[in-house]
């Protein structure tokens, strides 16, 4: 799988079934790995159900994977994150929540591919900034968004433990 075969859509409805299963496998190799993220009660069917109907899922499809990875790009800004010292303000952002790679398409570059597809997104919606947070037991993701140029910003806590907070000025980042 190369990225230029790689193909971002919206999701749909008839995706469910195959987001259920990226996301099992994703939580299988979470846990394998020792990180303790996700689980049966975050994200659940129901989670990504309401990411499709808010039109806020994309999916990646690659050759021999109708759905390789995935990503989230809307306004939804958790309650916790009120207490973040966020540097880039008064400006439109948007947040990324969700990303997943399935296992036998990781190391490819899709991430990185998703995350540059976000920052996309949000600039043609007007942002200057997207936000996001990492499970700090999660290396391989805080070094994924720290390679790609988000500062770390400070962190919260959700139910399974702290996740750092990270910000980057896609206006500048665009320039």
């Amino acid at each position: 799988m190369g990225i230029s075969n790689v193909l971002v859509r919206r999701a749909h409805e008839d995706d469910l079934p195959r987001l259920c299963d990226l996301l099992r496998v994703c939580v299988e190799q979470m846990r394998s790995g020792g990180i303790d993220q996700w689980d049966d009660v975050y994200p659940a069917e129901a989670t990504l159900r309401a990411d499709i109907a808010a039109g806020s899922l994309y999916v990646a499809a690659a050759p021999g994977h109708p759905i390789a990875g995935a990503v989230v790009v809307d306004q939804r800004e958790e309650p916790e994150y009120a207490s973040v010292a966020w540097r880039l303000v008064g400006k439109p952002v948007r947040f990324v929540h969700r990303l997943m790679i399935h296992p036998d398409c990781q190391r490819r570059g899709l991430a990185r591919h998703l995350m540059t597809f976000a920052e996309t997104t949000a600039r043609h919606a007007g942002c200057g900034a997207l936000r996001l947070d990492a499970f700090t037991g999660n290396a391989p993701s805080l070094g994924l968004y720290r390679g790609l140029g988000y500062e770390d910003v400070g962190q919260v806590r959700f139910r399974k433990g702290l996740f750092r907070c990270f910000e980057k000025d896609i206006a500048l980042a665009a320039r």
